[in-house]
């Protein structure tokens, strides 16, 4: 266990989920319904914990671990509660510790003998929807968790415990009570404590713009872990800037680019490898001096291949949740009917399927010089410099050059399974396009915030010519009348500021101000944007607008790999 583990941390019943669940003429106030997505509720009970190859630090510490302050223990419910983490009632065989969703549990003889706690990707894509006592899961969603923040904690806990003999004796006797080897607890911790030295205030410095709930730079984080904890270069060191919310994971699998600025072709094991090293996977590019390790053990990591192609799989059969009726009220369907000429008419050119030969949905890339929303997230990937001598690769890299480490765990993997070549995935070309993709919008109502950065609460205000500059953020509970989380005013809330840095409002504006950046479209009226919401609620896959299109659209700006760079002269 290293502190790197700690740190790039950062970045049931057997009933169908078919449709949300009545009783006595509406939902049992408090219960977690489900939203009508297709997945038993055994399978997502195994998804919510299967291990992806995280190692975070051992599964016992983290059980025994006190708070910071020494209040309760750091994974109690209350406490991981106050991180956005939702509680899980899988069986003890999945969950053996009773931790949130997204939480995981190696199994002991597959990680050195001590079993290792971890995350998996349900923890950020899971969401939960609030309203008047009753709760909605929505699988796939974003989950309201705060990352960094819960990060910062278990650093300042162990910290805490490192400094004073009191803690670190009560320590001790809990973890080797909770599993861990006694006969090694004191060398482990002392040799993580030497590691972890100072840690704590330059993790705490990292960020220029605070994520809060719901957010995380998930890219930056990404090539940090592979260009500086992992080949062990701290020069690389670059701010989280450009905090995104967590996106949404229904159709994913049918999209022609990923990521939010479109960078990644579909191929999902790549896609997963790269997710999995960014949240602390354990890697072998380095010796415990620094070196490189010779190949082949350099590429081998603690990704577990067999458990992400079956996540993979199971998430193929993921739909969007439909609007639950019992709970946010009925929809108004002739409103909805012309909502969806409106979103014809003003919306479907972008963001309506556009089926290929292939059966994927082409999703354009948006340049930024039109959609005019925040561009960090896309010229941090585009412009940022990196120095990856140490792997071959040069002293001015850019992140999409991480692409050749992704390959090269791929395809160790491939050889050490003897994997015929003609079930092999070609090796993945990262992209670095100047602009963000536009997807399909069905269930898009049980995801806010909205923006990829999260910049703005409603739908409503989505859809309006002037937008909330500051609004809190933590709380569940949800609006049904303008699509979003109620603005959070309670004492511990988050207070989201777009005039920070990758926190802007601006772009995909409707404005008769034909001169603004990122005008898409003329105001809308009231009745307009009610109609156009009532259409999002009852949008679904059978009569969403939908065409024929050709394969996949080029990037804008794949001809020229530097314009991140002019564009910040």
């Amino acid at each position: 266990m290293t502190s790197k583990a700690v740190t790039v941390a950062v970045a049931a019943g057997a009933c169908s989920i078919g449709v949300a669940v009545a009783v006595a003429g509406g939902l049992a106030s408090g219960a977690v319904a489900p939203s009508g997505q297709g997945i038993d509720a055994a399978t997502l009970a195994r998804y919510h914990h299967t291990d992806q190859g995280t190692r975070l630090i051992p599964a016992a510490w983290l059980a025994a671990l006190p708070t910071a302050d020494g209040s309760t223990r750091l994974m109690s419910p209350q406490n991981t509660a106050k991180f956005g983490f939702l509680p899980s009632d899988a069986p003890k065989a999945l969950n053996p510790y009773g931790w949130p969703v997204g939480f995981t549990v190696t199994d002991a003889q597959a990680s050195g003998g001590v079993a290792v706690a971890g995350v998996t990707c349900a923890a950020c894509h899971t969401g939960q929807l609030e309203y008047r006592g009753h709760k909605i899961r929505i699988e796939g969603g974003q989950s309201m968790a705060d990352l960094p923040a819960f990060d910062l904690e278990v650093l300042r806990a162990l910290e805490a415990v490192a400094k004073d003999p009191a803690r670190r004796a009560q320590f001790f006797k809990d973890a080797t009570a909770a599993g861990y080897p006694a006969e090694r607890m004191a060398a482990d911790f002392d040799r993580f404590a030497m590691g972890s030295a100072g840690m704590l205030s330059g993790q705490a410095a990292l960020s220029s713009a605070l994520p809060g709930p719901g957010r995380v730079d998930a890219v930056q984080g990404i090539v940090d872990a592979l260009l500086r904890y992992d080949i062990d270069v701290p020069a690389n060191r670059r701010s989280y800037d450009a905090p995104v919310s967590y996106p949404y994971l229904w159709d994913i699998w049918r999209l022609s680019w990923l990521q939010y600025n479109g960078f990644l072709p579909p191929q999902p094991l790549s896609r997963n490898i790269g997710e999995v090293l960014g949240v602390s996977a354990r890697t072998n590019f380095i010796d415990a001096h620094g070196a490189l390790n010779p190949e082949p053990q350099r590429w081998r990591t603690s990704i577990q291949f067999d458990n992400l192609q079956w996540m993979e799989a199971t998430l193929h059969r993921l739909k969007a949740p439909a609007w639950p009726t019992p709970v946010f009220g009925p929809i108004d369907a002739t409103k909805a009917q012309r909502g969806r000429q409106l979103f014809e008419d003003h919306c479907a050119g972008c963001h309506g399927i556009q089926e290929t030969p292939a059966g994927r949905w082409d999703v354009p890339v948006v340049p930024l010089s039109v959609i005019g929303t925040d561009p960090k997230q896309a010229t941090n990937w585009a412009g940022r410099t990196y120095d990856a001598t140490k792997l071959g690769l040069g002293a001015s890299v850019r992140a999409p050059d991480a692409a050749v480490i992704v390959n090269a765990v791929r395809n160790q993997y491939y050889a050490d399974q003897n994997v015929p070549p003609a079930k092999r995935e070609p090796d993945v070309v990262f992209g670095a396009p100047c602009g963000y993709k536009a997807r399909p919008l069905i269930g898009v109502w049980a995801t806010p915030p909205f923006l990829h950065n999260g910049s703005v609460r409603t739908v409503y205000d989505l859809l309006s010519d002037n937008r909330p500059a500051a609004f809190g953020v933590g709380t569940r509970e949800y609006d049904p009348v303008r699509l979003g989380y109620v603005d959070d005013t309670g004492p511990a809330a988050f207070k989201f500021d777009s005039t920070q840095v990758g926190n802007s409002n601006a772009g995909h504006w409707w404005t008769d101000d034909a001169a603004r950046p990122g005008r898409i479209g003329p105001k809308l009226s009231e009745p307009d944007k009610f109609a156009l919401i009532e259409y999002l609620k009852a949008a679904d896959y059978a009569d969403y607008p939908r065409r024929p299109a050709g394969e996949a659209r080029a990037l804008p700006c794949a001809d020229n790999p530097t314009w991140a760079v002019a564009l910040a002269k």
